[in-house]
């Protein structure tokens, strides 16, 4: 019986010498086209974030892991080239970008240079249907040479159809409740001695106080789920499937990384992809500018936004190979609605489900962007960038709808002497990302990693933060009256009360000033809420310390600033810091003093009027400021709780 290698190389033989002996003009291939479809129960909304999920998908269908080169393009982006092998065989190839349009469709065409293959052209449809939905799939594909030519009706014709139906019927069942993966993908058992561990880490970590259902579902996770899953955790999204609180999550996933039951990570993201372009184990390792391959586009990091942490199994409890199978497709960029590749001259029209909000279109090029916000009803909106005209007309769903977002369509025109990649994303940054500025100001991450510094001499961006100062009235006096221990000793209880209040409002004390402190919010209406909690919870405090009341004055600014590293912490700098402090000054003592910008922030207005606090506006000047300001002093009623 001959082998599959005999067989193979008996074929590469021949292939070899039919090219010699016929033309080449006589060695056009024929392309074989396949079409599929599978009639689903789930509905096209519910189903596109899994069969759009082409990393996923590839890899539960078998299909082999790849290796990608970017190389840049003068137009803008880059060019994507592709190296895998399979039975033997290297395949080298071009994919070209996806395009697609969310819960509708997506197509893909791959250009071979080695190979069996000539060309593939792969096309997904999701149609509405009245159980469901109509999944459609096309794939044309040529050969390059006789292996393939003899290869494709079974790699293609066969097993891809077999392979892909199982796919999309157990991604179906997942969504009708029937199985609890949405892919079937191979889960590696853990070893005896990483059993072992996380046996003894979960118990430890449960021990520290952490909620034993979320510390067992995250055992499980390490257990259950298959590497690429585990590559990257993301604590909020854990949290919204578990239907958990996001801090609680987090604060145990920081607790696990203490423990060494995960590893933590810094992914540094693209501005415009949102893809990982870097990984730092540690803040020390994170620098201020980054590039981007696929965008082609240097671009500098920002705390608020793109920096986010991650985490993984310890890789003595479980090592995860974190292998490509696709990096293009649809959910590797979800914030991306539309995404058309348009020729010069040419007019494309596209109808889009699409909810009122904030837009933005953009091509390849970068800065090439215009922002756009739909509202409902819409009539019409134009928008032109660099001779580059983009036009959508909003038209009304057709009323049997079930989809609840009004219809749009899209007119796309390219003016350009160049093809062009057009995007239609969200404005808005991903909802689900511990960003770096909500981490670094928990209480609970400065406790476990004070050593979590940026390197001496960087400066990392922050888009937005809510800073607070504190002060004590009449601490000399106090400390004249009662003596330096006996004073600092209740100055210490106070910065154990600030503290206590602080962490429980998700904020941080970053120092210590003398007698006062310097917090930091993520949240401008957790930051407010905490500092009218120290106003109300005082009174308690000076009544189990008889001996010195305590009157505090706070005030608090929200803005932009800059992370660095003073005397080996993490600190901040700025205009933003300068005027938090200055602030604190203008308080009488038991009031709490903010900026006209927190003062109207929306969360906080709408946290003020919650609560009844009395808000008295008054205008001023500010040492080491030219203009006056628009100041707010905010008390709370007699006996109010927060």
């Amino acid at each position: 019986m001959l082998s599959y290698s005999s067989v193979q190389n008996f074929v590469l033989h021949f292939n070899s010498q039919f090219k010699q002996i016929v033309p080449k003009s006589l060695m056009a291939w024929k392309t074989f086209t396949y079409r599929w479809q599978w009639q689903l129960k789930s509905s096209p909304e519910a189903l596109w974030p899994y069969v759009a999920d082409t990393q996923r998908f590839n890899q539960a269908a078998h299909l082999p892991i790849i290796a990608y080169l970017e190389t840049p393009l003068d137009t803008g982006g880059s060019r994507l080239t592709a190296r895998t092998g399979r039975f033997g065989l290297t395949v080298e190839f071009e994919d070209h970008p996806f395009e697609w349009v969310r819960e509708q469709e997506f197509r893909n065409v791959r250009t071979f240079s080695h190979g069996p293959l000539a060309e593939t052209r792969a096309h997904l449809q999701l149609q509405p249907h009245e159980n469901g939905a109509i999944l459609k799939y096309e794939v044309d594909v040529t050969p390059a040479n006789l292996i393939g030519l003899l290869g494709i009706p079974y790699q293609f014709g066969w097993e891809m159809q077999r392979n892909f139906g199982h796919v999309f019927r157990t991604i179906d069942a997942f969504l009708q409740q029937q199985t609890h993966q949405p892919f079937p993908l191979k889960i590696i058992p853990l070893t005896e001695a990483g059993q072992a561990r996380l046996r003894e880490l979960t118990q430890q970590l449960a021990s520290q106080g952490h909620d034993l259902r979320w510390v067992q579902h995250l055992a499980d996770l390490i257990v259950t789920e298959a590497d690429v899953n585990l590559a990257r955790i993301r604590p909020y999204v854990l949290a919204d499937d578990w239907q958990a609180p996001r801090r609680a999550i987090l604060e145990m996933c920081l607790s696990a990384a203490k423990l060494g039951l995960l590893n933590l990570r810094w992914d540094l993201l693209c501005p415009l992809c949102r893809g990982v372009k870097s990984k730092a184990a540690s803040l020390d390792e994170v620098s201020k500018g980054v590039h981007c391959a696929t965008c082609n586009i240097n671009f500098e990091v920002d705390f608020s936004q793109n920096v986010e942490l991650t985490f993984t199994p310890h890789p003595q409890i479980r090592a995860v190979h974190d292998g490509s199978y696709c990096v293009g497709g649809p959910m590797v960029t979800p914030h991306i609605l539309v995404h058309q590749i348009i020729q010069p001259g040419e007019t494309r029209r596209l109808q889009v489900n699409l909810e009122p909000g904030r837009y933005r279109f953009r091509t390849q090029r970068p800065g090439v962007e215009t922002p756009v916000e739909w509202q409902t009803p819409l009539i019409s909106l134009s928008a032109k960038t660099n001779g580059e005209m983009i036009e959508a007309v909003a038209q009304p769903a057709p009323p049997q709808a079930k989809n609840s977002c009004p219809e749009i369509t899209l007119t796309l025109t390219n003016n350009a002497g160049y093809p062009q990649r057009i995007y239609l994303e969200q404005a808005a940054w991903y909802a689900d990302a511990a960003t770096a500025a909500q981490v670094t100001a928990l209480q609970h991450f400065r406790d476990l990693f004070s050593d979590e510094v940026l390197r001496p001499g960087e400066e990392i961006g922050v888009q937005s933060v809510t800073i607070l100062f504190s002060d004590l009235v009449g601490s000399t006096a106090m400390y004249n009256r009662w003596g330096d221990a006996a004073s600092y000793a209740l100055v210490r209880e106070q910065f154990a009360f600030l503290q206590r209040i602080i962490r429980d409002y998700e904020g941080a004390i970053v120092k210590t000033i003398g007698d006062a402190i310097m917090a930091v919010f993520a949240d401008p209406a957790k930051g407010v809420g905490a500092a009218l909690a120290i106003q109300q919870q005082i009174n308690d405090f000076n009544a189990s310390h008889l001996n010195e009341p305590l009157i505090i004055k706070l005030g608090l600014h929200q803005g932009p600033c800059l992370a660095v590293n003073l005397n080996d912490r993490l600190d901040y700098f700025g205009t933003t810091v300068n005027l938090a402090a200055r602030l604190q000054d203008q308080s009488k003592g038991g009031d709490v003093i903010v900026s006209e910008k927190l003062r109207h922030d929306p969360a906080v207005a709408h946290l003020l009027d919650t609560l009844g606090v009395n808000i008295a506006p008054f205008a001023t000047s500010i040492k080491g400021f030219d203009e006056h300001f628009s100041l707010f002093r905010l008390t709370l009623p007699p006996k109010h709780c927060i």
